[in-house]
């Protein structure tokens, strides 16, 4: 893929969520827990952090009413991206350091309009991702029946759905496996799972990819092989030698008429075109000059105001985020902070006149900084209307341009018009002696040299299919070695063992009620839906998604294979984001009548966390807290949220719909 270590460390910084009347921040650690009421705005969380991953938002009551803009940083390795995007918008606003240098670019969240960074593959956010990770985008077959079948890259949204539990689908489909499942989903699914067991390694991707480059060339050099011939059959020659008749022919004809022209002029030294139309040709030159005057000034013109239209949204960007510091200097100015908003610690004393967080000297007051705010939003609105007024200045002034432009193309017409009825006069007396000749002569100059191009297409045909034959074994020669690799890699079934027994080992610390440590667990290509085997009761027995009659069985369900699949990712160093998020493990299951199973999963969860997914980030979201056992010592990003409360606010703090 483009590195040497494949792990796609990723993790979540902060969320920033512009209201209507406030700014939401939420600070993400390594385990985040939200809980609380409905209606609190606890699944808004996860689902904005999944629309500024290029997702779409469902969008609440709350969310239409006071929703604006959202901004998510992330940690991708050492690299720390910002994606900001607006209520509605199919683009987003990227930010990121790399190598001392700032970049940012508006780059459409799913649907591509082309590279959006030179000499790179990056179109769209998911493109943006896989780059900054340091990965070319992983491909792979758009049919798994055809072998020539073209390349398709494998989307980092694809990716998502095992980082993501969302819970409107958390107990609806096992991340589109299922048999009824989008047929086009159930396949990006299977590659993922690809990727991660890994059946398809590295050297399979990179085989794939040459075996697709050498096909399209070849098909592109047979398709003008045949163009070729299609262009000799169409002059209906049949040989070189006929060729050369026919060219020796033309320069006998040529050579007599060439006489014959210069014996015309030599009796007749009249034949001049007359003084009139060269005055015409001239005024015709001029006007040429002019127009290429004014289309060049057009051009730098629009070059300008696109420059100035720049530069003006460069500038109304930065007066919103002064007028967002404002709003947020605003909004925490009053706060009297006695712990540590990240660590919780006491703060020391400080001294007067010193921030009573970061102790540094409070250089301006509450009132001046309005101030000095207030002088930056003056001197941008300022800047602002300066450029609109010199964007319309030259607007205007490009119109003028483009009056007198059409003005000189009408008078070019004209002065043409002109010229050519006076050579048309000419042109008859003209006609008698040699133009009839010279047109002639020119006609013949044209077949020579069309009758040479085609002397020297078979001998092209001929280089273009040689050239195809042996790209064709070049890349049966691949195909054999891809396919060698394909059955290397999937005979390699140790990380699909291993899978086995991580989900099992899942199912049963989480407490899964009917699972039992004699269980055994399948996983066969190519489907890839997990099955529960229990032979227990006498005659085998089966447990699968589908056929978990109870929705809090397969939430469970559901979430223990995506765990599994987050502790073979990371023991292996796949390639998978390092967060999971799970919206709601416990929907439609009651921490009171399932107090085994509500206390087993969080628990299993916790020690996770401390063990095989230490280097992953979970936020889980839930309407219960269920507190970590004596023996770890977690550190949790925990939140009570409840609506219409000030000691445990929801998401929009003074919202109060219904």
């Amino acid at each position: 893929m483009g590195r040497e270590d494949k792990a796609m460390k990723m993790n979540l910084e902060k969320i920033e969520i512009d209201f209507k009347k406030e700014t939401a921040s939420i600070t993400f650690s390594k385990f985040n827990y939200f809980y609380g009421q409905m209606g609190s705005g606890k699944s808004s969380i996860a689902r904005l952090i999944d629309y500024c991953l290029g997702g779409e938002l469902d969008m609440t009551p709350a969310l239409q009413n006071e929703f604006s803009t959202a901004c998510l940083y992330l940690k991708i390795n050492d690299t720390i991206l910002s994606l900001e995007r607006s209520i509605g918008s199919n683009q987003l606003i990227a930010s990121w350091e790399r190598d001392d240098e700032d970049y940012k670019i508006v780059i459409p969240a799913r649907k591509s309009d082309g590279v959006v960074i030179p000499e790179t593959e990056v179109e769209v956010v998911s493109d943006l991702i896989y780059h900054i990770a340091g990965y070319v985008p992983p491909k792979v077959r758009k049919s798994k029946i055809k072998e020539d079948t073209d390349l398709k890259r494998l989307s980092f949204r694809n990716l998502l759905w095992y980082c993501y539990l969302d819970q409107d689908n958390i107990d609806n489909t096992l991340f589109h496996l299922d048999k009824d499942a989008n047929p086009y989903k159930r396949l990006d699914s299977k590659d993922v799972l690809r990727f991660i067991i890994g059946f398809h390694q590295e050297i399979v991707a990179q085989l794939e990819m040459e075996v697709q480059e050498k096909n399209d060339k070849k098909r592109e050099l047979k398709s003008a092989a045949k163009a070729l011939k299609e262009a000799i059959e169409s002059t209906g020659i049949k040989s070189v030698d006929e060729i050369q008749k026919m060219v020796s022919s033309l320069q006998g004809e040529k050579k007599i008429i060439s006489t014959e022209i210069e014996e015309i002029k030599k009796n007749d030294p009249t034949l001049r075109i007359p003084h009139g139309i060269e005055t015409l040709r001239d005024t015709a030159r001029k006007i040429d000059i002019e127009l290429n005057a004014i289309e060049t000034g057009i051009l730098e013109l629009n070059q300008q105001i696109e420059k100035d239209e720049s530069y003006l949204h460069e500038i109304t960007m930065l007066n919103v985020k002064n007028k967002r510091s404002v709003s947020a200097r605003a909004v925490l100015f009053d706060v009297d902070f006695e712990n540590c908003p990240r660590c919780a610690q006491k703060l020391p004393q400080r001294n007067e006149f010193h921030c009573t967080l970061c102790g540094q000297e409070e250089v301006l007051s509450d009132e001046e900084a309005q101030k000095e705010a207030e002088i930056l939003k003056q001197d941008a609105d300022d800047r602002i209307k300066e450029l609109e007024s010199l964007i319309s200045r030259y607007k205007d002034q490009l119109s003028k341009m483009k009056i007198e432009q059409r003005e000189l193309v009408s008078k070019k017409r004209s002065i043409d018009s002109d010229i050519n009825q006076r050579m048309k006069d000419y042109d008859s007396a003209y006609l008698s002696s040699i133009l009839v000749r010279e047109k002639r002569l020119s006609q013949i100059n044209q077949e020579i040299d069309g009758l040479n191009e085609i002397s020297r297409l078979p001998e092209k045909a001929d280089e273009l299919n040689k050239e195809a034959i042996k790209l064709n074994a070049e890349e049966q020669q691949l195909r054999e070695e891809l396919k060698e690799a394909r059955d290397k890699a999937q005979a390699d079934t140790s990380n699909l063992e291993q899978l086995k027994k991580l989900f099992l080992d899942c199912l049963l610390k989480s407490k899964l009620p009917g699972i039992e440590s004699s269980d055994t667990v399948a996983i066969s290509a190519p489907s890839f839906l997990p099955e529960v085997s229990s032979e227990s009761s006498g005659d085998l027995a089966t447990t699968s998604f589908a056929n978990l009659g109870s929705g809090g069985k397969k939430t469970l369900f559901k979430a223990c294979f995506a765990l599994a699949i987050h502790i073979l990712s990371s023991k292996n160093d796949a390639i998978l984001p390092t967060f999971l998020i799970i919206d709601s493990p416990m929907k439609n299951i009651s921490e009171r009548e399932n107090r085994a199973q509500f206390e087993g999963f969080h628990e299993f969860l916790y020690r996770l966390s401390q063990n095989e997914l230490l280097d992953t980030q979970i936020i889980l979201i839930d309407k219960e807290f269920c507190s970590p056992p004596e023996d770890l010592d977690i550190d949790i990003n925990a939140r009570h949220m409840m609506p219409d409360s000030e000691e445990h606010p929801p998401l929009i703090t003074y919202y109060r719909g219904h």
